[in-house]
């Protein structure tokens, strides 16, 4: 590795050197080229001009010796400006390319150049002398076109002379370029035939082996990937290569390790999952015998004590009627059965209800009637306890002409519980509201209360059944199934129930207000069906 690394860094330096030095030839050259072709076209420049001047110079003869500026004598003087500034320009270029020469043979012939156009720039500035003295004497005109063709007659040669010399410094330079674009092709061409042939050699030497060597470690390291992780490579030799051969089998042989122990703890994990899968299954076995047990539960207690509840009502109202010695005695041991007898019957009435809630057993009985009739029915049955509370219960006007597609028995039952909630959180000389009114095409009925309300953390929980507050430890608060008994029962009627509730803590006025909120019957049930 080390060695073919050494002959390649070895071939792109000399590459590169040899690349470098055609490039700073040719790059001499056309320098060389460029500044020939320079001066070249400073030197027309200045024939040019030169030719202007003369002609200017000739115009101005034409006119009187004595006479003012005129646009020929300014035209002579700015064309000698302008021929001056050329030779100006001529002599800086020649300067330039001057100072980047190396050899001593090439600064002496620059330096010929130089001086030959320094004596053109001194002929011009005589003849510039010569024609001034010229239009100042008697015969301007001939005295100019002397001046003129003695001037011609020692510079036409010496700037021929100036402009074939850098004709052939141009041709020259163009003649090297291209000598050295052909060397540079040949010598390339040479160059990359030399590299084919010692990568070639090489190659057959150490390359093949190296590659041969490779594909092994690559075969293997897809035999692993597949899953063979028992695979080894075949080490021969010394090298780094064969080293990283070798740490190729020690890793080979730790995934096989390493294999083997993961497949163990695949199994153990295995049969852990089966474990806590058999666990699982028994546990939900459990919970379902335990919910089973629980609705059997309700649902025996519901009916063992129905029957009894109800023929110990029926002895106490037999009790009541006749008139007997100690009748007040009598009469407040009666009445104290009565009322415990009456709630109990309310709690496992909930208790059967909410029963078969969870089991769905229930079909809703629907039929059309009024929301008026419901709500005279409820304060009808509810007054006696809201009499007994201190209360004051109260249907209010505007449900006229409202009516609902409902179960009526359910409905009642279940505004009885909201209405028996109001009058139970109630301080004595409140009111409890019962209202009904139409929002769209929803018919709302509320029960609004006066009491002590429900605080702002509790109300998220309050249709949660069995969930009884921090009002739970109080004695007649309930099993904590009511509002959730009225809310499973709405939710079959596709209703909704919400409820809003201020303790008085922010000093608002307190109380809690139950919404129910029930669709309305469909257009092709009259209001007459209703009534």
């Amino acid at each position: 590795m080390a060695l073919l690394l050494s002959v390649a860094v070895f071939v792109t330096a000399a590459s590169t050197l040899a690349l470098v030095l055609a490039l700073g030839a040719v790059s001499s050259q056309l320098d060389r080229l460029v500044s020939a072709q320079t001066r070249l076209e400073l030197l027309s420049t200045i024939s040019g001009r030169i030719g202007d001047y003369a002609l200017l110079a000739l115009q101005a003869g034409h006119e009187p010796p004595h006479a003012e500026r005129t646009p020929a004598r300014a035209g002579r003087v700015l064309a000698a400006e302008r021929t001056r500034e050329a030779f100006a320009r001529l002599e800086e270029a020649l300067s330039s390319y001057v100072g980047r020469l190396v050899g001593e043979e090439q600064r002496t012939l620059m330096a010929a150049r130089s001086r030959t156009i320094a004596r053109l720039r001194a002929q011009f500035d005589v003849l510039d002398r010569q024609v001034d003295l010229a239009l100042q004497a008697e015969e301007p005109a001939t005295a100019a076109r002397v001046a003129l063709d003695v001037f011609a007659a020692g510079f036409g040669a010496p700037l021929s002379q100036a402009m074939e010399e850098e004709r052939t410094t141009a041709l020259d330079a163009y003649n090297q370029v291209r000598e050295l674009r052909e060397r540079t092709i040949r010598w390339g061409l040479a160059g990359v035939a030399l590299a084919f042939l010692l990568a070639v050699a090489l190659y057959h030497l150490l390359g093949r082996t190296l590659v041969n060597r490779v594909a092994d470690v690559a075969a293997a390291a897809a035999a692993i990937a597949r899953g063979r992780s028992d695979t080894r490579v075949n080490v021969t030799g010394h090298d780094e290569l064969s080293l990283a051969m070798a740490r190729f089998n020690r890793m080979a042989a730790h995934l096989a390790r390493r294999e083997v122990r993961l497949v163990a703890d695949q199994k153990q994990l295995q049969q852990i999952v089966e474990a806590r899968t058999a666990e699982l299954r028994a546990a939900n076995t459990r919970l379902e015998n335990v919910d089973m047990a629980r609705r059997r539960f309700f649902t025996d207690v519901s009916h063992e004590l129905r029957t009894p509840l109800t023929v110990i009502l029926g002895e106490v109202e037999i009790t009541l009627r006749p008139q007997k010695p100690r009748e007040e005695d009598l009469r407040a041991a009666l009445l104290v059965i009565q009322s415990r007898a009456r709630r109990l019957h309310r709690r496992v009435e909930d208790l059967l209800r909410i029963a078969r809630s969870e089991s769905g057993q229930i079909e809703l009985d629907r039929s059309l009637f009024l929301v008026s009739d419901l709500l005279s029915d409820v304060c009808e049955g509810m007054a006696p306890l809201a009499r007994a509370s201190g209360l004051v219960l109260e249907a209010e006007e505007g449900a006229e002409g409202l009516a609902v597609d409902a179960d009526r028995e359910w409905l009642r039952q279940t505004f009885d519980g909201l209405v028996a909630n109001a009058v139970r959180h109630s301080p004595p000389g409140e009111s409890v509201r019962l209202g009904a009114r139409r929002e769209g095409e929803e018919v709302v009925i509320e029960v609004r209360d006066h009491g002590t309300g429900i605080p702002p953390d509790e109300l998220p929980h309050v249709f949660e059944r069995f969930w009884r507050g921090s009002a739970g430890t109080r004695e007649g608060t309930g099993f904590g199934i009511g509002l959730a008994l009225a809310k499973w029962i709405v939710d079959r009627h596709g209703g909704r129930i919400a409820i809003e509730s201020s303790t008085g803590e922010t000093g608002g006025r307190r109380g809690t207000c139950v919404a129910v909120r029930l669709p309305l019957p469909l257009p092709d049930i009259t209001l007459e069906a209703a009534q």
